[in-house]
């Protein structure tokens, strides 16, 4: 009978802690689900959608800098340019990883892989010039975390700033506990 009863409280355990479902992108403490729209980029002047990935080997037990930049021309003849500045702090993560940032993701926002959570901090600076921000408002611009379903989470920095006349959007030290999208929402 101990026998049959250890098995059942087994398979139990077993059934109920591993039957949930999460990503390994999903931050731990996700906060409110935020109902926002992702600033849109202005169409490029090719046919196709300009994106663009670059990646780079990063060491996580030491402080790394990875600074990427990319541009292309919309079909109004005008020039979307994006920075996009991350900081590895000492300890983020263990070994080696080829690290990838992936600009215009269909909108103001950036992709990163590989899917992994930060043991320490990981600091992110995204800037871009050239939108049409017409109809954005200052005050409730965000940078957030955007998950699998398109659900947005808030997402501690510094700051967020907008130049209507320049098209410019700027997060400062927005802070990654993993990697995933993030993106300007309005």
């Amino acid at each position: 009978m101990k026998q049959l009863l250890t098995l059942l409280l087994f398979s139990s355990l077993v059934f109920f802690g591993c039957n949930q479902e999460s990503e390994i992108t999903s931050p731990v403490d996700t906060g409110p689900i935020l109902n926002k729209k992702l600033i849109e980029l202005l169409p490029s002047s090719g046919l196709t959608v300009e994106t663009q990935t670059f990646d780079q080997n990063i060491n996580g037990a030491v402080w790394t800098e990875f600074q990427r930049s990319y541009e292309y021309l919309t079909s109004s003849g005008g020039t979307i340019n994006q920075i996009g500045d991350l900081d590895f702090f000492p300890g983020a993560f263990s070994g080696t990883k080829n690290i990838t940032m992936t600009f215009n993701t269909g909108g103001a926002a950036m992709d990163f892989g590989p899917a992994m959570q930060f043991q320490a901090v990981v600091e992110y600076t995204y800037r871009i010039t050239g939108l049409d921000l017409t109809g954005v408002n200052p005050n409730t611009l965000d940078f957030v975390y955007i998950d699998a379903n398109g659900d947005m989470y808030p997402v501690d920095y510094s700051y967020v700033t907008m130049n209507e006349n320049t098209g410019m959007l700027m997060v400062k030290d927005a802070i990654l506990p993993h990697f995933s999208r993030y993106g300007f929402v309005n």
